[in-house]
């Protein structure tokens, strides 16, 4: 990181300590690694973590999943609630805890079976990415080699999820299958985790128009820590996600800007579980981007968005703000 003035860190570290942050796409938040990540969420001074509980699973081990999370709440009620309105976000920010939000990162769970959807709602489940990366029932992804778009069984489903509330995830859908489902979508859609394709070049990257239609709606965009889809030719550091930051910005503006860092630790095995493309995912170990590899320095970002000239509110906007706002229009609360 470049030197800060003591003015700038004494800012940034006010700013960060009063907004909402949150995490929009937190693979590691889960039962099993919840005390291992727990001190650098907190020291990330994170007030939400939108936790993945499944992507490609069916329907039984999904709920194996989400069943495990609920003993885990019960165990550390002092550090840690389930969120499912947006008041109880605001909530856990008041007694310093960190508000867990249940996510699909994949509709594959549903099992051809849009009543599904209220049941996982339920549950406790408030957002549903539609695709990861290839084709399931609800539509394309953003790596299939086709680009056919949304079924109508996708459509069925986002109905649904608009009726009971729960967010429409597009990160990781196919190009053409994003921008069916914005139209469909009665309520904004989010992209948790994707960056932009004109600052990195990648499949799992938004184009302009992604991103302006999803805005045009009162859509968020969530930046994206992972490596390959920060910069493709050298190592990435958070300078490069701020890169990311400030061009969204400048082509949806500053109430459409997130943060959804997707910060994971997979191995061989996991890569061929869920059968990444090479050519978009590199191999495992993933390096990720130096000043921003882990919860821990989500700081950092703070105090780049200060040094680079960005209002207090406008910041506030872009470590949660935006997402909070998207989570009270479409959960309530």
């Amino acid at each position: 990181m470049p030197q800060r003035s003591a003015e700038d860190t004494g800012r940034a570290e006010r700013v960060h300590g009063g907004a909402y942050v949150i995490d929009a796409a937190c693979p590691l938040v889960n039962p099993k690694d919840i005390d291992q990540q727990l001190p650098e969420l907190r020291r990330g001074g994170v007030t939400c973590a939108v936790g993945t509980v499944a992507s490609i699973e069916g329907s039984r081990e999904t709920l194996h999943a989400i069943a495990a999370w609920f003993p885990t709440l019960r165990e550390r009620c002092g550090d840690l609630c389930l969120a499912t309105t947006a008041a109880d976000i605001e909530a856990a920010k008041r007694a310093g805890k960190v508000a867990v939000v249940l996510q699909f990162q994949g509709g594959t769970p549903l099992d051809y079976n849009a009543n599904l959807v209220e049941a996982f709602y339920r549950l406790g489940v408030r957002v549903i990415q539609l695709t990861y990366n290839e084709r399931n029932p609800l539509g394309d992804g953003c790596t299939e080699r086709t680009d056919a778009g949304l079924s109508d069984l996708g459509v069925r489903v986002i109905a649904e999820m608009n009726r009971l509330g729960v967010a429409v995830d597009l990160s990781h859908v196919g190009y053409r299958t994003s921008m069916e489902a914005i139209e469909a979508s009665a309520a904004p859609v989010i992209f948790s985790h994707s960056n932009a394709r004109a600052v990195c070049d990648s499949a799992r990257n938004l184009t302009d128009d992604q991103m302006r239609a999803a805005a045009a709606r009162g859509g968020v965009i969530g930046v994206n820590a992972f490596p390959a889809f920060v910069a493709r030719h050298q190592a990435p550091t958070v300078e490069h996600l701020l890169d990311h930051i400030e061009y969204m910005v400048r082509v949806v503006g500053d109430d459409h800007v997130g943060l959804g860092f997707d910060f994971s630790r997979e191995t061989e095995e996991d890569y061929k579980y869920f059968k990444y493309k090479e050519d978009v995912y590199p191999k495992p170990p993933w390096v990720y981007p130096a000043g921003i590899d882990g919860f821990a320095k989500i700081p950092n970002v703070t105090r780049g968005l200060v040094a680079r000239g960005y209002s207090d509110d406008a910041i506030r906007k872009i470590l949660g703000g935006n997402f909070l706002r998207i989570f009270r229009q479409v959960w309530g609360g």
